[in-house]
């Protein structure tokens, strides 16, 4: 509380570094227990994260081979040395996130507690008390009162009373009078049965509160949960904006360089007739001899020295990779 008193929105914000880190780290250190959830809470004195998770070991012979395992995870010498681990952690990724070479003050004992789930107020349970006691609260409050305004009549009827004729040190009182002090002292049981009644509904009511505290920090962070969902949501519609630009870029790439690689074939296509033809059919010794080279160097491949050199293979040039013959002559390409 005292290092965190003075510091501000900011400076504590970026625990949240810190904190993802030490997620990572219990993972690591821990595998046994699955992380389902953590949450972050800056709306208290001091940063703080709240994780649940289920520990679980494997290899059981009875039921199934997987169970939830918290007395076999979780035991005191494991607790001991998760804590010791996670501290050196922790210091660790506070001093790279914030710059500092700071220390950890010593561990004190007896602060751990476990909590059993049968000690967990029950909600419903609450409520319904809450209900009840409420009504007890009111009739013991109107008890109070009704006490009250006899308490002042009885003071009256007192201040009222004389001494006696007989004996100066006795008091007259009438039989009316009587009948009220009477009243009064029924109601004096009838309201303190009901105080009693009230301190029970004063530990209810504490119980409550508490209740009321947790539920409100959840609240809060929720609240913040969902603040920080919209900052992704809005991030990642910014990233998609993005990606689908780059996409579409990609597409009209991906189309031009389709269109590049049939005029390429076709091109390809070409040289391979015109080589056919030349070395086949013409007999064209320089065409032989270039061929030779360009399969030599391994520009020609098996199969394309094999189309080259051989009169009974055919080459066939797809339509689509036919060269345009109504271009004007001054654009063809001359080899």
């Amino acid at each position: 509380m005292d290092f965190w008193n003075n510091k501000n929105l900011d400076y504590r914000m970026n625990m949240k570094y810190v904190y993802k880190e030490q997620v990572l780290d219990l993972m690591r250190i821990v595998p046994e227990f699955k992380v389902a959830n953590a949450v972050i809470h800056f709306d208290e004195l001091s940063p703080h994260l709240h994780l649940v998770g289920v520990p679980v070991k494997d290899g059981y012979k009875k039921g199934m081979k997987k169970q939830p395992a918290k007395s076999k995870v979780f035991t005191k010498e494991s607790l001991q040395q998760i804590q010791d681990e996670m501290r050196n952690c922790c210091i660790r990724s506070y001093n790279r996130v914030y710059e500092k070479n700071a220390i950890l003050k010593q561990k004190q004992l007896g602060r751990n507690q476990d909590i059993n789930v049968n000690d967990m107020t029950n909600y419903r349970e609450i409520k319904k008390q809450r209900e009840q006691n409420s009504k007890r609260l009111s009739q013991a409050t109107n008890k109070a009162n009704n006490l009250d305004n006899s308490t002042k009549k009885v003071n009256d009827i007192l201040n009222e009373l004389k001494p006696s004729k007989l004996n100066k040190n006795n008091m007259v009182i009438s039989s009316e009078n009587v009948q009220e002090i009477k009243k009064l002292t029924e109601e004096i049981k009838d309201t303190t049965g009901a105080v009693k009644s009230v301190n029970d509904l004063n530990l209810a009511i504490k119980d409550f509160e508490h209740y009321a505290f947790e539920t409100r920090q959840e609240v809060s962070s929720l609240k913040y949960q969902l603040e920080q969902k919209d900052d992704e949501i809005h991030y990642l519609k910014k990233e998609l904006s993005t990606k689908d630009k780059i996409v579409d870029k990609l597409r009209t790439e991906k189309e031009s360089l389709k269109e590049q690689l049939q005029k390429f074939k076709g091109f390809w296509h070409s040289i391979m007739s015109h080589f056919h033809k030349r070395i086949c059919y013409d007999k064209d010794t320089n065409y032989k001899i270039v061929s030779d080279d360009l399969y030599k160097n391994g520009i020609f491949d098996n199969n394309d020295n094999e189309i080259a050199n051989d009169i009974a293979r055919k080459v066939t040039i797809p339509d689509e990779n036919k060269p345009n013959k109504n271009k004007k002559k001054n654009n063809d390409t001359r080899f």
